[in-house]
Parts: structure tokens; sequence; C-alpha cells
């Protein structure tokens, strides 16, 4: 029994596996419909982004408490707080396994270290094109950042040793004209990138990229966002379009939920039976406004379990808040009108928890390299 599984039956991880931290909630860019929209650029200076102080005190808690892995994530662009840079190679050169999700644009002065310590780096695109970037993807003052997003992935592509991908978000007039997070009118939702899924997918191929990945999008609920059958058809076809790039090299990867998306099925269909999420056990959110059970509930006080800006990780992870908190989830009652990325991950740890308990022998799944983010 490995210790993962251990730990996960008899109930005793002191620490979380897998850390998803958000360093800040600024973002450098304004892209409409941003689904932590009402999350970036907090005004408050403590809910803003970490101090560099504080950084480094969760830094050096990751280490001391053996966490395996490390998500860079936002709730903001990881790469815009000065200091996650020292995070990413502290985290590297003690074995942290380090996975990286940015908008690309701050990637250009890091690449070194990026690509000597980062164990998969996804960079989100939504298009093939400038003018489509500077509809979907803008800067606050409307302007296009792709050229140069698309040369620091360029760059990165040639130094890597981890895993580089291409995030193609679907958007189209279904995910409605939805004002811009920065304030204004800029980029609100009035066009459609599904016409431009095959060309995404082969200029990350001539990027480098190691795999493209189509997604669905989802709205403030977190429900699919059922696109017209017009702009579907059009998905598909580029879609399958885009297979004919694969290779040994390049893969073309659908997230989760995509084909619940390109079949238009109906939202909040995902039957969740449990009552106790395993994978808020594995792993948690850390934001600079406090600590949650999972992405889906960022911001959400009554899902808050606690605050690294005033406890360490192990006096929140170990706490009475986030015992109460974790006591009351039931993900059959909070999340059953959400689709959930970790449906299947609770339902395969529920399975192997059985297993063991039962006396049961679980088949170990190779994997092609060693994997701790679950």
């Amino acid at each position: 029994m490995n210790k993962i599984n251990k730990d996960l039956v008899e109930g005793e991880n002191k620490a979380p596996f897998v850390i998803e931290l958000d360093p800040t909630t600024v973002c450098d860019l304004a892209c409409p419909g941003c689904i932590s929209g009402d999350l970036l650029n907090q005004k408050n200076p403590l809910d803003r982004g970490f101090s560099k102080d504080k950084i480094k005190e969760i830094t050096d808690d990751i280490i001391k408490s053996g966490v395996s892995a490390v998500i860079l994530i936002g709730g903001g662009e990881p790469l815009a707080h000065p200091t996650t840079i020292e995070l990413i190679k502290r985290l590297g050169e003690n074995d942290v396994q380090i996975g990286l999700t940015t908008n690309g644009t701050l990637m250009g002065r890091y690449i070194d270290i990026i690509a000597k310590y980062v164990s998969w780096t996804r960079v989100s695109m939504d298009v093939a094109t400038d003018e489509m970037f500077k509809n979907l993807r803008p800067t606050k003052t409307g302007k296009s950042k792709f050229n140069l997003v698309v040369e620091n992935m360029k760059k990165l592509a040639n130094k890597k040793r981890g895993i580089l991908g291409y995030s193609f978000l679907l958007r189209t007039m279904a995910d409605g004209l939805i004002e811009n997070p920065a304030g204004s009118n800029i980029g609100v939702i009035e066009h459609t990138n599904v016409y431009e899924i095959y060309d995404a997918a082969k200029l990350s191929k001539e990027i480098g990229c190691d795999y493209f990945e189509l997604k669905p999008s989802y709205d403030d609920f977190h429900q699919i966002v059922m696109h017209s059958e017009k702009d579907i058809q059009i998905a598909k076809t580029q879609l399958e379009m885009s297979r004919n790039l694969e290779d040994q090299n390049f893969r073309v990867l659908e997230s989760v939920m995509l084909r619940s998306a390109l079949k238009r099925e109906k939202v909040g269909e995902q039957e969740k039976k449990y009552k106790k999420c395993q994978s808020a056990n594995l792993r948690t959110l850390i934001t600079p406004s406090g600590c949650y059970v999972c992405p889906y509930f960022r911001g959400e006080n009554s899902k808050k379990i606690g605050d690294l800006r005033f406890e360490t990780l192990s006096e929140m992870w170990n706490g009475k808040l986030r015992k109460r908190v974790m006591d009351k989830l039931n993900p059959s009652i909070d999340c059953s009108n959400l689709h959930c990325i970790r449906h299947e991950t609770n339902q395969e740890v529920d399975f192997i928890i059985d297993q063991f308990k039962h006396k049961k022998k679980i088949k170990d799944k190779a994997l092609p390299r060693k994997d701790y983010f679950i």
C-alpha cells in the first residue's frame, strides 16, 4: 500500500498532497466573461496578493509539510506576483512538482527557470489570431499581446524539460454579452472563436507544444454553456480536422465535459451519489483572501477552511474550521448542480478505499512518468 492510499484509508494525511495556489489576484488582461472576474485586482491590499515574506513562509511550509505538488493558478495571473519565480525555483530545488497555468504574457523574463523546474505549463490562449485575441483576451486598454505570448511559448518550447500545452476555451455569443471585468466595454463577447480551433491546434504544434486542449465554457454557476447548434457543428468539424495533426510528439486533448458540451446536453446531470469529497482531502486551494475546499468555491465564505495570512499550512489543514467545513460538505447536495472535474477522481478514490476496507487487491496503474498532481 503506497503512502497516498494508506493515508486516505486511515485518514492520516497531515497536509494536502496537492496545493492549488493563487499568489495574486492581479491580472494584466481583461478577458470578457472571466469566471474569476469579480475576484481580480482586489482593491484591499490584504486581498490583492500575498506579501513577499508570506510567500516565502508558505513556500517553506509546503516543503516542510511534504506536499507533493503545487499548481500555480488564479484568481489572477500567477507570474504577476514579484516572487512567484522565486517560489518556483525553491520548490523545484526541493523536489516539489510544479504545474503552471498562465496567460503567457509574462513568461519571457522567466523562461530558463520555468523550463528547468516546471513539470507542466498550460497557456490559456483561446484563439489562433491576433485579432481574435484582441476581442477575447485584451489588455485593459484593448490591445493584444498575442504575438508576445506566441514568442514566449516558442522560447519555452525550445528549452523545456516538462510539458507545454495550448488551452483553447470555447467562446461564443452564448457566453453572453458580459461586461469586461476591468469595468469597461472593451472586448464584450460579440465574437465566436469556433472557426479558429483548427488553426489554433496547428499553431500550437508549430510552436512546439506537446498538446492542444479544447475546453467547454462554464457560467458563473459552473454549468456548461449551451452553445448554438451551428457553433457546435463547426466546433466538432474543427476538432476532427485537428486530430489529423496528431503524431507521437503532439496530441489533441478533450477537456473534462467537452463531450457533454458538444452534445448540447443539459447542465447539472453529473450525478454525485457520494457524500464526502475525497478530492478535498487530497488537495486544497490557497488564495490571498483565504483557503477554500476547491476552486469551485473560490471566494465563498461558507467553504473557507482557513487563512494562511494568519496561520500556518499545518494549522489550517488540521484546524477546527477546516474540520467543521469538511464535516458539513456533502457533494450530493453542495455540488449537485455543478460540473466538477474531480468527479471521476472522487469515484475512483471511493472505489479504492472500499477495496482496501474489504482487503481486496488493487492493481496499480502504470503512468508514463511520475505524476503527483492527482
